[in-house]
């Protein structure tokens, strides 16, 4: 719970600076050229991952990933004032490393945890992840005005020293201690060989899926709120401080939903009926924001939908994971997790990019429009696979 928090906490303060920073330099324009450079560096950090991970072990290796990002977050700080397109960089390598971070942390968890307790626990471990994130939000709401957002970066040394503290104090506690890790991992050590499990695992197809539509959603949002965010807040520290607030309403509501709304919603719907009504929820909510496309009700739009992902999508996601072997939950996960999660925002770069071209006029109406189908896509694909899959989804031991 510690480590959730504070790798939550610190992307709560990178992510709204990253974001304002970005927009500073660049347009929202730019944003589907980013996504398209997060793939080659996304593809050769997973091959890395995946490499290595047998032979260093996932302590190790949250270790080298806190340090890669401490040096980039510290970099873009100081160069800044100077060199400016430096934040090209590390707006890319943010979307990277957290998922990174979180799947490390969320891979031990499923390697810890009983199945019979998941569904109990995954929320409250959401919950104090996203009570990190909204502490660590008030520092870019209410500081980014008087340091200035490029030195908000530096604050971020003393978390990745209490990140990497607090995984091996859990690593030391969990059944992968003493070589287990590598015991349990399958015998094929090739990078290869987790895009191979991912093609023989039902469920696994399953949550690729579904985080793909997912992201496409999150992508077509995140670009109609920050081309209405460029439009209407002009300075860089003022668009700091919104986001920064911004991501503790976001916050805020996934810790409501997470506390409240993922049990009660498993428990009283079960885990299929569940994956239906995330899809309907943010249908109504982009729904309504073409109904009154003002920058309030499109801000609040984006909230709810970052808030669903954070909570409800992501328990119920992580929830399919419990049965599966550690080879799964650690190498499978991590192409899952973070490659699919960002390849998806680049396939959504090139729709935009060509909307950019034939629709510009009318681009950030179209993107809500789309938005609504991939919705219904999502709810029918969802009907298939559990219709297909039938008794493989029944062994995650929650109810269906």
């Amino acid at each position: 719970m510690c480590s959730v928090a504070l790798v939550c906490g610190e992307y709560a303060i990178t992510r709204p600076t990253s974001n304002a920073l970005f927009l500073t330099i660049f347009s929202f324009k730019t944003y589907p050229w980013v996504w398209l450079a997060t793939v080659p560096l996304n593809l050769q950090v997973i091959y890395l991952y995946n490499k290595f991970l047998p032979k260093i072990g996932p302590k190790l290796a949250i270790f080298w990933l806190a340090i890669a990002t401490l040096s980039i977050n510290t970099a873009t700080g100081l160069l800044f004032p100077i060199f400016p397109q430096i934040i090209f960089l590390q707006f890319a390598w943010k979307d990277i490393y957290v998922l990174l971070m979180l799947k490390q942390v969320w891979s031990m968890i499923h390697s810890t945890i009983a199945p019979a307790s998941a569904k109990y626990l995954y929320g409250c471990i959401y919950a104090v992840g996203t009570v990190g994130a909204i502490s660590g939000s008030l520092i870019p709401s209410f500081l980014a005005i008087t340091m200035g957002s490029e030195q908000i970066l530096l604050l971020t040394f003393p978390l990745y020293l209490l990140l990497m503290a607090s995984y091996a104090a859990a690593f030391r506690r969990s059944p992968l201690k003493n070589g287990a890790f590598e015991e349990k991992l399958t015998p094929d050590p090739r990078p290869s060989e987790a895009f191979a499990l991912i093609r023989r695992t039902p469920i696994l197809l399953a949550v690729l899926l579904l985080v793909i539509f997912m992201q496409v959603s999150v992508a077509l949002a995140e670009y109609r709120f920050n081309a209405h965010l460029e439009l209407n807040i002009l300075d860089k520290n003022l668009r700091t401080a919104y986001c920064g607030q911004l991501s503790g309403l976001i916050n805020t509501l996934s810790l409501i939903f997470q506390f409240l709304g993922s049990y009660l919603l498993v428990k009283m719907l079960g885990l299929k009926r569940s994956h239906f009504v995330v899809p309907v929820l943010l249908f109504c909510a982009v729904l309504i924001s073409l109904i009154f496309p003002t920058f309030a009700v499109i801000s609040l739009s984006y909230v709810f939908l970052k808030a669903i992902d954070f909570s409800l999508f992501g328990v119920i996601r992580e929830m399919l994971y419990v049965p599966l072997q550690l080879d799964a939950k650690f190498r499978a996960k991590a192409i899952i997790d973070v490659f699919t999660y960002r390849t998806s925002k680049a396939l959504v770069s090139f729709g935009l990019l060509g909307l950019q071209i034939v629709g510009s006029i009318y681009l950030l109406d179209y993107i809500g429009y789309v938005s609504l189908f991939v919705f219904v896509a999502w709810l029918v694909t969802v009907r298939i696979l559990y219709k297909n899959m039938g008794h493989s989804t029944t062994s995650t031991a929650v109810p269906l």
